[in-house]
């Protein structure tokens, strides 16, 4: 996979890649003007849309009808830079009928641990928790 990140004006940069395009800006407390996604929220909805898409694919492959899913994040970094994220919590509420606590707890584990490789090497140094809630 590649891509490209290249400097529009001051702190904006845009990001090319076969996807398409995405602004990245720094924090307005230095400098940024919030002309795009900070670093740091990239990094959050990479783990949570990889984790979300994997969900996802595991509840189907098990024959489970999924109407909707949505991951929130939250988490803790380090006051004093590198400012790493030292915990990472995300919470998945997923819409479906016939879905079981034990089917979710699957999917995430799997996930997890197997399949989102994103999340799987974030786990190695700023451990990911999880919770969920199922809305029939």
């Amino acid at each position: 996979m590649k891509l490209t990140v290249k400097q529009k004006e001051d702190f904006h940069f845009v990001g090319s890649g076969e996807s398409g395009e995405i602004n990245i800006d720094a924090a307005g407390y230095v400098g940024g003007k919030g002309r795009g996604i900070r670093p740091p929220e990239l990094f959050l909805y990479s783990i949570a849309g990889c984790m979300g898409i994997h969900v996802y694919e595991a509840l189907h492959k098990n024959g489970k009808h999924v109407e909707g899913i949505t991951v929130d994040t939250d988490s803790e970094r380090k006051e004093t830079y590198p400012k790493v994220f030292t915990k990472i919590l995300l919470h998945f509420t997923i819409k479906a009928k016939e879905l079981t606590q034990d089917d979710v707890k699957k999917a995430i584990e799997e996930a997890l641990n197997k399949t989102c490789s994103i999340a799987y090497l974030i786990n190695q140094a700023a451990p990911i928790s999880y919770s969920f809630k199922i809305e029939q």
